[in-house]
Order: C-alpha cells, then sequence, then structure tokens
C-alpha cells in the first residue's frame, strides 16, 4: 500500500495494477486515456501495443488462462470498445478472468451523443461480472481493486472498468489498495469420504475436469484419484492440459472433434464427478448425456451456470483445493480406500487404449500436405512441454487430437468457438512463457481475423511457431452447408494471400509445406529457428477430419 499526496486518477490506478501484480497490458491506443498511458511510462509494467482491440483483448484473456490471475486490455471508446467485445464474450463463457480498461469521453458530454459516445452497460451488462464507470478520482485505487477481486472470484469472468478521460486527469490525495486476499477453503473430511465412498460404490463412475480454477498441484492429485480408484478421467472441451494425458486414467476429451465412443462411454457412466465444470452444452453432447447419473460437483460457481440436469452434491470451492485434499484424503486411507474390480479395471483399460489409438496421428490420405502426416511430425519433433494454442474452426481439430498435454498449463483455446483466437494466444504465451516452446494453429479463416497481431509478435521479440492450415474455404460452415443445402456452396470459399511471404513481410520467417513428403523436414527447420515463424500447410479442401475413426473393444 502507497500514498501519494498528489497524483492523478490515471496514475493512481497504474500504481494500483502494479499493486495487484499485473506484469502486463495489452493495448490499442486512444486519446480517452493518455493519462493511464502516461502513468505506464514510469511503470515496472510491460505495454504490449497491440494492432486491434479484439487481439488485444484476446491476448488478455490468454495470459489469464496460463497464468490463473486476470489478464487486462485496454482500448478506448466507441469503435475500440466494440472491437474488444469479441474478447469479454471468450471471456464469459470460457470462466476467464479478464479486466478491460475502455477510455470515455469527457464526463461532461456522456449522454449527449457527442463522439464516439455510447453506454458502456448497455453494450457489456449482459457479458460482464461488473461494469463500472469511474466517476470519483479518488476511487480510482479502490474501484481497480475491487475489479480484480471480482473477475478473479467465484466462476471467474470479466469485468469492465469505463474511464472517462477528464476524471483520469483530476489530481488527488489517495492511497493504493491492498488487493482482496483469496480464501483457501477446504472441504470436510467427512465430505471427503463420503465422495469417496460413493466412487468406490459405483458401477461405471467418470471424473470429468473442467473450468479454469485448477494448478499443477491439482493436476497431479486428479490423476493420482483416477489411478487408484481405477475412475477414467474425461476432460471438459478444449481442457486437456487439466491433467497429464499420459496418465493411465486419462481417457480424453469431450466437446467437438471428441471420440464418438468416448461420448456413448460417459453416456453410460451411473457416477460423474464434475470437478470445476457441469454438465453443459457442448460437453454433454447438447445435454443427452449422463442425465440419469448421480452427479457431485466441485466448482466455484454457486449458481452452476450452464449445468443441466441433477445435482446430488454440490462443494462450492476451488476444484484444485478439492481435489488436492481428495488426493490426501485417499493417501491416508491407504489400501482401504484402493479399488481393485476386475470390471472397474476391464472398463478403463477399454477406453484408455480406445484414446491411445485415437489420439495417435495418422494420414489422411490427401492429395496435398496431408495433415495427419504433418501432425505426426510436429507430435514427434515437438518439446514435451510446449504450449499449444489455436482458435476455432475444423483445423482445430487435428491439434486437438493429435498434440496430448503433459504439462499444466499448455493448452490455450476458445471454448466459446471464437474465430480469430490463434495469432493472439500465440503471442500472449510467448510473453507468458519465453522459456517455453510456443506452438500456435490456426486455419486460413481464422488467421486472418487477427493476421496482423504477428507485428506485435514480431515487435515483442518473441519465440513463437504459427502452423497456418490453408484449404481455401471456411471448413465448419461448408461442413454445415453441404450437409443442410447440397450442391449449394454459397459464402464458404476463400481466396488466401501466400502466408509464407505475408509473415516475412513483418519481419518473421516464413516456410512452406505444399506436399506430405515436405512435413518432417520443414517443421523441423522451423522448430529449429528462433524468433516468430510461420508454416504455411497447403491441405486438401475435401478433407475435413482426422481418420479413421477408433473401433472401441
Amino acid at each position: 500500500m502507497e500514498s501519494f499526496s498528489d497524483i492523478s486518477a490515471g496514475h493512481l490506478m497504474v500504481r494500483q495494477l502494479e499493486e495487484q501484480g499485473v506484469e502486463r497490458v495489452y493495448c490499442v491506443p486512444g486519446e480517452s486515456y493518455l493519462d493511464v498511458l502516461d502513468g505506464l511510462y514510469d511503470s515496472k509494467i510491460r505495454t504490449v501495443v497491440c494492432r486491434q482491440e479484439g487481439g488485444a483483448g484476446m491476448m488478455a484473456m490468454s495470459e489469464a488462462r496460463l497464468t490463473g490471475r486476470a489478464g487486462v486490455a485496454m482500448v478506448t471508446r466507441g469503435p475500440g470498445a466494440a472491437n474488444a467485445m469479441i474478447a469479454l464474450h471468450n471471456a464469459w463463457q470460457d470462466g476467464t478472468p479478464l479486466v478491460l480498461f475502455v477510455g470515455l469521453i469527457d464526463s461532461r458530454e456522456r449522454g449527449r451523443e457527442a463522439f464516439q459516445d455510447f453506454s458502456l452497460e448497455g453494450w457489456f451488462g449482459s457479458t460482464a461480472k461488473w461494469v463500472v464507470t469511474l466517476d470519483n478520482p479518488r476511487e480510482a485505487a479502490r474501484v481497480v481493486a475491487h475489479a480484480f477481486a471480482v473477475a478473479e472470484s467465484g466462476k471467474p469472468g470479466p469485468v469492465v472498468i469505463g474511464v472517462p478521460e477528464d476524471i483520469l486527469r483530476h489530481r488527488v490525495e489517495a492511497s493504493t489498495e491492498v488487493p482482496v486476499a483469496s480464501q483457501r477453503v477446504m472441504p470436510l473430511e467427512s465430505d471427503l469420504d463420503e465422495v469417496i465412498d460413493q466412487l468406490q460404490a459405483a458401477n461405471a463412475p467418470t471424473i470429468i475436469i473442467g473450468g479454469e480454477v485448477w494448478s499443477a498441484e491439482a493436476a497431479a492429485a486428479v490423476a493420482r484419484i483416477g489411478e487408484q480408484l481405477q475412475v477414467p478421467i474425461a476432460a471438459d472441451f478444449r481442457a486437456a492440459d487439466l491433467v497429464d494425458n499420459a496418465s493411465e486414467a486419462y481417457v480424453g476429451m469431450l466437446g467437438y472433434g471428441r471420440d464418438p465412443g468416448l461420448a456413448a462411454f460417459v453416456g453410460e457412466s451411473d457416477l460423474l464427478l464434475f470437478l470445476g465444470c457441469g454438465r453443459t452444452d457442448v460437453l454433454s453432447e447438447g445435454y443427452t448425456i449422463g442425465n440419469d447419473a448421480t452427479t457431485i460437483i466441485s466448482s466455484t460457481d454457486a449458481e452452476h451456470q450452464g449445468h443441466y440436469g441433477r445435482v446430488d452434491r454440490s462443494f462450492t470451492l476451488s476444484p484444485a483445493n478439492f481435489v488436492v485434499a481428495l488426493s490426501e484424503r485417499l493417501a491416508t486411507r491407504g489400501a482401504e480406500a484402493a479399488h481393485d474390480s476386475a470390471a472397474r479395471a476391464e472398463r478403463l483399460g477399454r477406453a484408455r487404449r480406445a484414446f491411445e489409438a485415437f489420439s495417435t496421428p495418422t494420414a489422411d490420405g490427401a492429395e496435398r500436405a496431408d495433415l495427419g502426416v504433418v501432425m505426426q511430425a510436429i507430435a514427434e519433433l515437438r518439446e514435451p512441454d510446449a504450449i499449444v494454442t489455436y482458435g476455432a474452426g475444423n483445423y482445430a481439430v487435428w491439434p486437438q487430437r493429435y498434440l496430448t498435454s503433459h504439462v499444466y498449463p499448455s493448452l490455450v483455446a476458445p471454448k466459446n468457438g471464437a474465430m480469430g483466437l490463434s495469432v493472439p494466444s500465440g503471442v500472449a504465451a510467448a510473453l507468458v512463457s519465453p522459456e517455453r516452446q510456443v506452438l500456435t494453429f490456426a486455419g486460413d479463416g481464422c488467421f486472418l481475423m487477427n493476421g496482423q497481431e504477428i507485428a506485435t509478435a514480431v515487435a515483442e521479440g518473441t519465440n513463437v511457431t504459427f502452423f497456418v492450415f490453408d484449404n481455401g474455404i471456411y471448413g465448419t460452415i461448408r461442413v454445415h452447408q453441404e450437409r443442410e443445402y447440397p450442391g449449394r456452396v454459397s459464402g464458404t470459399r476463400l481466396q488466401n494471400p501466400d502466408f509464407a511471404q505475408f509473415a516475412e513481410s513483418f519481419g518473421a520467417t516464413g516456410f512452406t509445406i505444399e506436399q506430405p513428403e515436405q512435413a518432417r523436414e520443414v517443421v523441423q527447420r522451423a522448430l529449429a529457428t528462433e524468433g516468430v515463424k510461420l508454416v504455411h500447410v497447403f491441405s486438401d479442401p475435401e478433407v475435413r477430419s482426422p481418420k479413421p475413426e477408433v473401433a472401441w473393444a
């Protein structure tokens, strides 16, 4: 806590960001919050200048996904705020803590349809946990501290702070605030025993992990629980890094691109233990699987937003704390808590074998750069703790299926299906963890929604490899179109640039893969090259998903 006898509200906000432990802010500058930018001039906080507000918001969201702390983005009024909306929706649906600062017009002109005026609450009220406009400059530090507390508590999510340009310049006598400390709430021993007893008594239990409130300790703990009790562990959509995929208890990820056999397997469960998530739309095949199973949930979200169906037991606390405590209780109970049912072992083994087959890259049989062959090369040549990021589109099924996770955190991908996340997420990952390899995947449609952030990657001196899969179509939409309107292709064709040359125009290094036999050599050269690299992969527009599917036995 630091006191100031004479400081502007904008500078006070920056001092509070320092107090919160913020290391980076992602911004597109605007004259509406110049005093905040001036405060950042002398700050230890790194200001990452982005090329579009959507990219800035997605970088902040990606940082939050990798650190567990609220990411920070700053944009200007009107058009700038509109561009940032995609990041707000992503953070809202994914449950990711994000604090968005929006510069506003002079407070004396508010509500008069002045240049770039808009309703902050009207725009963001339905997709943010808290929307506030700073009207009292003395409250600047308190508002920032509370914003972080709201964003990171309960079900994490976005908070929006509106900062009028005249209020930011006001000089005040004020102090920074002590950041709100989260309480480590732990479950009762009796509750843990009851959950263990239920898991033991069930014939076909399954653990499903998800959400953003997690830790490396929890990832190890849940693996121990699954292995000791012979309970399969499935991950929510795009949450595969919450457990080491090499664990004998891990059986795969649910949601779009999942193994159909896994969905059926989970649907046959008689007990479901949800950790950090619930029986939500994508995970449950549109609320159609697992509805009759005994349901236990551990989540920070007391309202169980998005969950459908029965809840037999509920623990409103951090799933990471819950699973660590559950693992410790299992260890205390020792051999008595272990499960040696032959039927349970066979059930788990069958699911595990299917996952191993499903996640092993195989050739797709494509005429151009076979993505199965490309993924095989990447899977073999990447570093074990590589961070993998991607946006949305049919292309994402390949890295999602074939690049298994072994370290938490190591995956950034949009649960809400937002295209355009790929490049910003790669930039943020490279800044958050410069010591780790970062592999980012994009389709041709997804890439050009925020491809300009290659400039940010180069400007910030990052080390990241982008793979752009180019099939000349909006693949996901084409699949639906051909099913619903066969023979009537409309609005889904793409005309693409040479992506390798595009990257080189920003100062990155470009590579191209056109034939399967080029894959390994090009991937190897790209991964060995320092700095920002882009690999342009020509793919077959007729190949929409990896093949073959896996037969469960």
